[in-house]
């Protein structure tokens, strides 16, 4: 019994190495991944943008890591979880390979000089609570795929989002209803845009949402009574 005992517990004790040198590898394969999308995305953007810098690779060095390049910070397990670019003069477009950041909850690049339209590709960051990229010249439509209703096949969409800042961009189109699928938003900044069309009635839904800015854009129509019974603490 006394064997068998010990055996038990080196059986044990090797599942957890084994375990743990999968977990090891597969963050080591996640990070490699992170590194190489923003790599790429740097090189996608016009020269001369000194801010990024710190953004190379250096084989066996550290420097290599994005967790200590400027803008970037990491979770407890090495994978980015923040970007922070605000006020950084960068110009170029926010690239498809971002979905590769998959872990990251903080996303801001406000008051850039980016242009393009929102890749429907930010989908795949479904753990990010505030993305920011308001002052920008961002175009295009705000996609409703952004915001799936949670129900189907789909693992992915923007709803984990408590702040989402958009305003002072170029958008054009209607605001999706479905952007009511993002149950927890708290604070949602739209103004300075050319949106049009009705106010989502679904934005009524939000039961967490204090503070909604919609204005100047050219939109229409009335606003949905069930906004009224939120507890609003700014609307413009």
């Amino acid at each position: 019994m006394a064997c068998q005992g010990k055996q038990s517990k080196h059986v044990t004790l090797a599942l957890l190495v084994a375990c743990w040198f999968v977990l090891l590898s597969s963050c080591k394969a996640n990070l490699k991944a992170e590194t190489e999308a923003l790599l790429k995305w740097k090189k996608s953007l016009p020269a001369g943008q000194p801010i990024l810098n710190s953004w190379v690779e250096q084989i066996n060095s550290t420097a290599s890591s994005p967790c200590i390049w400027h803008g970037i910070a990491c979770n407890d397990e090495g994978s980015v979880a923040e970007i922070n670019l605000a006020y950084s003069g960068l110009k170029g477009t926010i690239p498809m390979n971002i979905r590769m950041i998959s872990k990251v909850q903080y996303l801001d690049l406000s008051i850039n000089s980016f242009n393009g339209s929102l890749p429907l590709s930010l989908a795949n960051l479904t753990q990010v609570y505030e993305l920011d990229v308001s002052q920008n010249n961002i175009t295009g439509k705000l996609d409703s795929r952004l915001f799936p209703d949670g129900t189907g096949k789909s693992k992915t969409g923007l709803l984990s989002l408590k702040n989402f800042l958009l305003q002072t961009n170029e958008l054009v189109g209607r605001i999706p209803e479905e952007i009511g699928n993002s149950k927890l938003l708290v604070l949602l900044a739209l103004d300075g845009n050319y949106f049009f069309g009705p106010i989502p009635s679904s934005l009524g839904n939000l039961s967490d949402l204090t503070i909604i800015r919609l204005a100047d854009n050219q939109l229409s129509g009335q606003i949905p009574g069930n906004i009224g019974t939120l507890k609003l603490t700014e609307v413009i």
